[in-house]
């Protein structure tokens, strides 16, 4: 094997490494933002239960804030993500 062979290698490796951990970073910040807005919303999610909110109403409330956080994020990640790996290959 070539010296440069060996580099590429390795620099894909290191890159893969890279990714890795910042998908893991991502999904446990946006894992910790959900659980903190719904720890905030516990009472206030009790007073629209106790109003006469269903439950599927309830919880597809939670669903659609959850998709307004990973939304963006995934958008913007695509994003930043296609121009820098045309400068990497």
């Amino acid at each position: 094997m070539k010296l440069s062979e060996v580099a590429s290698l390795l620099l894909g490796l290191i890159f893969g490494v890279i990714v890795i951990l910042f998908i893991t970073i991502s999904v446990l910040l946006i894992y910790s933002l959900l659980m903190i807005s719904v720890e905030n919303k516990t009472y206030e999610t009790g007073v629209l239960r106790l109003v006469g909110i269903s439950k599927w109403n309830c919880i597809s409330m939670i669903l659609i804030q959850s998709l307004l956080f990973v939304l963006p994020s995934l958008i913007l990640g695509y994003a930043a993500s296609v121009p820098s790996l045309m400068y990497v290959y």
